[in-house]
C-alpha cells in the first residue's frame, strides 16, 4: 500500500514576519561594522527591561542559557553545594530540568494544577527538604503562574525564585509583569516565541549584584570591568591602566552565551510593535475560544486565572476523556500543526537519570496523554480560525456518528486508456478528502478507464473529450453538487499526493488554489530536458497575465487546481483544456478572487508532437487573454 506523504503544515504553531523596520535596523548594524555586544544589544536590554518593569535585563543566546546562568549565579553567590535541590514543575520544556542537572544540582518535580497547567502551590511544601534551595515556577503558554502563594512559601523557607518565562512576555500577575515576580526571570526569543530573533534570551533582575554576575557568566566569567570593547573608551589614563590590567581576568567558570548586534537589531524592531502583536494574539485566542465553545464537553480550553493577563504564545487544549492521538493526527493530515504540551515525566532520560515515574504525577500524566496546543499567533487570519473550527467540528461530528465525514468536494479525475498511467497514481489518490469522484474517460467510449477506486467514496463515470471537461463542469452537465472541485489529470505526470494540500488550502477561505511548478518547492522534471521552451512559454503567458491583471500567480496553465464551484461557474468556457485553465486563472486575477498556490512537481517527457501543439497554442492563449481583457474594458464602460 502506498505511503501518504504529509506536506508542511498550512497553519503552523509559530510565525515569522520580519518587518521593513527589522531589515532596516539589521542593515544598520551591518553598516556599523559591529557584530559584538554594542549599541543594539544595550538598547534591546534596556527596552526589554523597561517593558517588564525591572531594573536589568542581561542578553544571552537562548532562554536555556538565561536559565543556566541564573541558577549558576545563585549557586555561586550563595554558596550552594552540588546535589542541592531545585523544585521544578512536572509539565515544562526539558530545558528547565536540564539546566539544574548541568549546574550539578538535583531537580525535584512537583505536579501541576489541572486547569492552568503550572506548578501547583498546594503541593510545593511537601517536596521541600533541608537541601531545597530554589523554586523555578514556569509561566506556561503565555500565562503567569500563581505567584503569590509561591512567594509566600519561598519567604517562609528561605528559598530563591527563578521565573522560567520563556513562553510568556508582556503579561502581568496582579499588576506586576513576569520577570519581576521572583529574584530573577528568564525569557527566550527563539524561533516561534513571542519576540523572535532566531537565537536569544534574557535574564531579568532587580538585584544589581545578580546583574553583574549574570553578565560575567554570559561572557566566559570575565571580570565585569571589561565585558564589551566599549569598556575601555573615554577613560582617564589611570582608569585605562586598571582596565588593561584586568580585562583578561576571569573570576568565574563562565560560558560563551553571547549574541550579535544583528539579533539585537531584530529584537529592537519587534519591541516597537509588541503591544499590537500581543493584542492580536489575545484577540485570536478569544476568537478560537468562541469558535470552539460548543466542543467544551470534549475539550478543556485555556482558562485565564483571575488577576492574570495572558499573552497566548500558543493555544493549549486538553481532551477531557480520551487520548489525543486520533485528533492530533486528524489535524496534522489537514494542515493544522500541533505540539505536545511539554511532556516531561514520561521522558526516557529522566526515568534513567532521576528515576522519575509518570504515575507519580497524575495531572502531568493526563496532560501528556491528552494535551496538545495549536497556533494563536498574530498572523492567523479569520479564515485560518474558521478553518480550524471547521476541522475540529468535523472530527467530533464524525466520531459521534461513527462514520467518516468528508468535505463537500468532488474529484474530477481525467483518465485515458492510452496514457497507461502507473498504478501508483491511483493508489496515491487521497479519496478520504472527497465525497465523490467523477472518473472521466477522455478516450474512446467503452474502453476501461482505470482500476476500481476503493475507499467507500461515491464514484461516477463519464466519457467526455479532454478539451470539453471544464466546459461540462461549468455548464452543469456533470451535475456536481459539492462546494469544491479538484481537477487531476491521471497521465502519470502529476503527483496525486499533492491533491490534499490543494483542497485543504481552498477550504481555508480561498477561491482557487493552483499547483505551481515555478514557486519554491515546485518543479518541472524531465530526463530528456525537452520542455524548457514549454516552460518559457508558460512563464511568458503568466507574466502577461500578471501585468494585464495585477496579481501574483506564478503558473497560470497548470491543470492541477482546486476551485470553489460557485466561482468556477462565473468563468466563460473555452474550447481546449489549456485555454480553459488559462481563462480560469485570468478571470481569478481580473475579478480579485482569493488566489493561492501550492508547490507542485510535474514529471513530463514531451514528444515532438506535443511540443508543436504547445507552440500552436500560443496564438489561442493570447486570444483568451485579449477576450478577458476586453471584458474588463467593457465593465469599465470603455
Amino acid at each position: 500500500m502506498a505511503q501518504t506523504i504529509v506536506e508542511r503544515p498550512l497553519i503552523g504553531v509559530g510565525t515569522l514576519n520580519i518587518s521593513a523596520r527589522g531589515r532596516e535596523l539589521v542593515m544598520d548594524a551591518l553598516q556599523n561594522n559591529r557584530l559584538s555586544y554594542g549599541p543594539y544589544c544595550r538598547k534591546f536590554e534596556s527596552e526589554f527591561a523597561k517593558a517588564h518593569g525591572v531594573k536589568s535585563a542581561v542578553l544571552s543566546n537562548s532562554g536555556t542559557s538565561a536559565l543556566h546562568v541564573a541558577l549558576a549565579a545563585m549557586k555561586e553567590m550563595h554558596g550552594w553545594a552540588d546535589g542541592d535541590e531545585v523544585l521544578v514543575p512536572a509539565v515544562t520544556f526539558v530545558a528547565t530540568v536540564n539546566i539544574v542537572l548541568h549546574n550539578r544540582m538535583t531537580p525535584v518535580l512537583v505536579d501541576v494544577d489541572p486547569l492552568y497547567y503550572e506548578i501547583d502551590p498546594a503541593l510545593i511544601e511537601q517536596k521541600i527538604t533541608p537541601l531545597t534551595r530554589a523554586i523555578i515556577p514556569v509561566h506556561l503558554f503565555g500565562q503567569p503562574a500563581d505567584m503569590q502563594p509561591i512567594q509566600d512559601i519561598a519567604r517562609k523557607h528561605g528559598l530563591k525564585i527563578i521565573e522560567d518565562s520563556a513562553e510568556t512576555m508582556f503579561a502581568r500577575y496582579r499588576g506586576t509583569y513576569v520577570g519581576g515576580l521572583g529574584d530573577m526571570g528568564c525569557f527566550s526569543t527563539y524561533i516561534a516565541h513571542l519576540l523572535t530573533t532566531g537565537v536569544g534570551g534574557f535574564t531579568t533582575t532587580n538585584n544589581p549584584d545578580y546583574a553583574v554576575r549574570l553578565r560575567s557568566l554570559v561572557n566566559h566569567g570575565r571580570d565585569s570591568i571589561y565585558i564589551s570593547i566599549d569598556d575601555d573608551d573615554n577613560l582617564t589614563s589611570e582608569e585605562l591602566k586598571m582596565v588593561i590590567a584586568r580585562r583578561f581576568s576571569f573570576v568565574s567558570v563562565g560560558h560563551s552565551f553571547r549574541v550579535t548586534e544583528m539579533e539585537a537589531a531584530l529584537g529592537v524592531a519587534q519591541l516597537e510593535e509588541w503591544t499590537t502583536m500581543i493584542a492580536k494574539r489575545r484577540a485570536n485566542a478569544a476568537a478560537i475560544t468562541a469558535a470552539f465553545a460548543d466542543m467544551q464537553e470534549h475539550m478543556q480550553l485555556p482558562a485565564i486565572r483571575a488577576g492574570n493577563e495572558h499573552s497566548f504564545m500558543m493555544y493549549p487544549i486538553v481532551l477531557r476523556d480520551m487520548p489525543k492521538a486520533d485528533l492530533v493526527n486528524w489535524l496534522e493530515q489537514r494542515g493544522i500543526e500541533t505540539r505536545d504540551m511539554l511532556p516531561l515525566t514520561n521522558q526516557p532520560v529522566y526515568n534513567s537519570v532521576l528515576g522519575v515515574r509518570e504515575d507519580d504525577y497524575p495531572v502531568a500524566k493526563w496532560i501528556n496523554t491528552n494535551g496538545f496546543y495549536i497556533a494563536s499567533h498574530q498572523d492567523l487570519t479569520d479564515g485560518d480560525i474558521e478553518y480550524m473550527a471547521e476541522t475540529f467540528h468535523a472530527f467530533w461530528k464524525e466520531r459521534a456518528a461513527g462514520v467518516r465525514t468528508r468535505p463537500s468536494a468532488t474529484l474530477v479525475l481525467l483518465t485515458n486508456p492510452a496514457w497507461q498511467a502507473p498504478t501508483r497514481v491511483f493508489d496515491d489518490l487521497p479519496l478520504e478528502y472527497f465525497e465523490e469522484a467523477i472518473v472521466i474517460n477522455t478516450g474512446n467510449a467503452g474502453e476501461a478507464a482505470i482500476p476500481t477506486l476503493a475507499g467507500g467514496i461515491t464514484v461516477r463515470q463519464a466519457t467526455i473529450p479532454y478539451n470539453d471537461v471544464v466546459r461540462c463542469v461549468i455548464d452543469g452537465s456533470l451535475q456536481i453538487g459539492s462546494e469544491y472541485v479538484v481537477f487531476f489529470v491521471a497521465d502519470g505526470r502529476q503527483n496525486a499526493t499533492e491533491i490534499g494540500r490543494l483542497l485543504t488550502q481552498v477550504m481555508r477561505d480561498n477561491d482557487i488554489v493552483v499547483g505551481s511548478r515555478f514557486m519554491a518547492g515546485g518543479a518541472r522534471w524531465d530526463a530528456q530536458r525537452t520542455i524548457s521552451l514549454r516552460s518559457a512559454g508558460n512563464r511568458f503567458l503568466t507574466f502577461l497575465a500578471n501585468v494585464v491583471f495585477p496579481g501574483h500567480l506564478s503558473d497560470t496553465l497548470q491543470t492541477l487546481r482546486a476551485v470553489r464551484l460557485a466561482r468556477l461557474k462565473e468563468v466563460q468556457p473555452e474550447t481546449s483544456m489549456l485555454a480553459a485553465m488559462y481563462r480560469m486563472s485570468l478571470h481569478a486575477l481580473r475579478c480579485n478572487w482569493r488566489v493561492a498556490e501550492a508547490p507542485s512537481v510535474e514529471y513530463a517527457s514531451q514528444t515532438s508532437r506535443e511540443r508543436r501543439a504547445a507552440y500552436r497554442s500560443m496564438i489561442g492563449l493570447l486570444w483568451v487573454l485579449f477576450k478577458e481583457y476586453r471584458l474588463t474594458r467593457h465593465a469599465r464602460g470603455k
